[in-house]
């Protein structure tokens, strides 16, 4: 089982809806949120039990399943003790019913000689759980060498890294480059980011920070998204929880990868011009004129084509320029297939011996995300 939609991590239960299941439950169906993510341990300390010994967080598990919403609990582990960190993993995760675990992991581990605590901690919970595993971690590896990536991917099934871009406003390009680290990594795993809903500093995301993040995320063709920490958005957000709450998760998705088509080698047109914009966007491309085809992106636009990212319109003429000068004299751009879905675009295309599909996401009749792969 995979993750779709939207989903909402919780620290501190008691912290949401003050820990009231029914109210819990009430304010997911209301935000659309697909799944939830409880801290089930801290280390080798159990979380979701009072004081009393009462575990406070089967209610709200059980309350979650039984309307449908999928439940995962999250671990943060240290490495000092992995076998008994893992231990209390799987036993949190059994007697809650859990349909998924987090492992959230970080600085402790890029101290020397932490590579064996994660192989121990994660063939011990993945011999004990048979639900899901992902890794919860640094947003961009390339940052964290010394982090034992390889030896915590090798037994996940997703990866859900931290995609917080704390004291910043770019969300989209954060989340991009992200995707694009962890895709490199020995043992990569299907992305589902986990984006900033929380106060740091006198900072906190704006509105269109996290629809940036889910406009890029929805172009990446990502299954599902989810945001930290539900008990700090819904009392000190109001803005950013309802923003969360009122987009859209596209059904279906495009998926977490982009397929491969076959394209006839002979074919110079569009067949057909199934989309005015898109239909401008290929005449444009035809023109071989860097300026016109760069008029139809917005001026603080993003686009990632293949391994280089664009930032600004200029630079995004620039590409284009530099791309055109290395196509075959009397090359012509066709579109076999496309999909349009509102402002969401995607398409495969073929130019000379060059194959590719791009991935677009339209904000007022302009271009705002332009990820493109070639193969």
């Amino acid at each position: 089982m995979t993750l779709q939609g939207k989903g909402f991590f919780t620290f501190n239960l008691p912290d949401c809806e003050d820990g009231d299941p029914g109210s819990i439950l009430a304010a997911s169906q209301a935000a659309g949120l697909s799944h939830i993510i409880v801290r089930i341990a801290d280390g080798t300390q159990a979380a979701g039990i009072d004081a009393s010994g009462g575990d406070f967080t089967a209610l709200v598990v059980k309350e979650l399943q039984q309307a449908g919403t999928a439940v995962w609990g999250w671990q943060y582990v240290y490495g000092d003790n992995p076998s008994n960190e893992a231990t209390l993993a799987i036993t949190r995760t059994q007697e809650l019913g859990l349909e998924g675990l987090v492992v959230s992991a970080g600085e402790e581990y890029e101290q020397p000689g932490r590579s064996s605590a994660a192989h121990i901690y994660m063939t011990t919970v993945r011999a004990g759980l048979p639900v899901p595993i992902a890794l919860s971690s640094f947003r961009f590896p390339n940052y964290h060498p010394n982090f034992p990536w390889s030896s915590f991917l090798l037994s996940c099934d997703l990866h859900m890294p931290q995609v917080f871009w704390e004291l910043s406003h770019n969300a989209g390009e954060q989340l991009i480059e992200s995707k694009r680290q962890c895709d490199d990594l020995p043992n990569a795993k299907p992305f589902i980011p986990t984006g900033a809903a929380y106060l740091a500093s006198g900072w906190s995301p704006s509105v269109q920070d996290l629809t940036d993040f889910m406009n890029s995320a929805e172009a990446l063709g990502l299954p599902a998204v989810n945001f930290f920490d539900w008990g700090t958005c819904r009392a000190s957000l109001p803005l950013a929880w309802k923003a969360i709450a009122g987009f859209i998760w596209p059904v279906p998705t495009l998926g977490n990868h982009p397929v491969q088509s076959k394209y006839s080698a002979t074919s110079t047109t569009l067949n057909p011009p199934i989309d005015s914009f898109l239909s401008r966007f290929m005449s444009a491309f035809n023109t071989r004129d860097a300026a016109q085809v760069s008029a139809l992106y917005d001026p603080s636009a993003v686009q990632v084509w293949a391994d280089k990212i664009m930032r600004g319109v200029v630079s995004i003429e620039t590409g284009f320029a530099s791309f055109f000068n290395s196509l075959p004299s009397g090359s012509v751009i066709n579109c076999p297939t496309a999909q349009v879905n509102d402002d969401l675009y995607k398409f495969a295309w073929k130019v000379g011996t060059i194959t590719g599909e791009t991935i677009m996401t339209m904000q007022n009749g302009k271009i705002i995300l332009d990820y493109t792969f070639i193969y």
